[in-house]
């Protein structure tokens, strides 16, 4: 009987791992790491998480899953509430939309996909930002937030592979 309820326990935990992650991903990227004006350029942790479960773990990576770690974002960066809960969800529905093209092709067309999703989630982003302020703010920062997580994404990648080879099950088709 306990080995049965450690094992449920156990499963359970593994479909967590995803949400896990992406929230130990998104606390790293908002640490302050003594740097200046790191937190106006600072990788997008939470984006490169959400975008590579929602590819190769969709079955565990949830639109809600997706809402509420950006919630957490949003909390950590100070920034409008919603605004990253609303861009986690639109890239896990981006790419469980192309989920096939991307589990089919290569890394490289997978860190396309993702240049393309950051680059979309800056500018988003960056228009918010000055429709709320009424001030067009300068790009800069944008740009040095999106190289850095271009920049960082190989690193990831490889790590939450690594993870999920390790402690998840073979994905269920969806």
């Amino acid at each position: 009987m306990k080995i049965g309820l450690a094992m449920m326990a156990g499963r359970r935990l593994h479909g967590l791992l995803p949400a896990l992650s992406c929230l130990l991903l998104a606390i790293i990227g908002a640490a302050p790491l003594g740097l200046p004006h790191f937190g106006m350029v600072g990788p997008a942790m939470a984006l490169m998480a959400v975008f590579y479960w929602s590819i190769f773990r969709a079955d565990l990576m949830t639109m809600l899953g997706a809402f509420g770690i950006g919630l957490v974002v949003d909390l950590l960066s100070g920034g409008p509430v919603g605004l990253n809960a609303v861009l986690l969800l639109l890239t896990h529905a981006l790419a469980v939309s192309q989920r096939r093209v991307f589990l089919g092709s290569s890394f490289l067309v997978n860190w396309w996909g993702f240049g393309m999703v950051a680059l979309g989630a800056a500018i988003i982003g960056w228009a918010v930002a000055c429709l709320l302020n009424w001030h067009l703010h300068d790009p800069r920062p944008l740009l040095a937030q999106l190289g850095l997580s271009l920049g960082l994404y190989p690193l990831v990648y490889w790590l939450l592979s690594r993870l999920e080879q390790r402690m998840l099950r073979p994905a269920l088709p969806i």
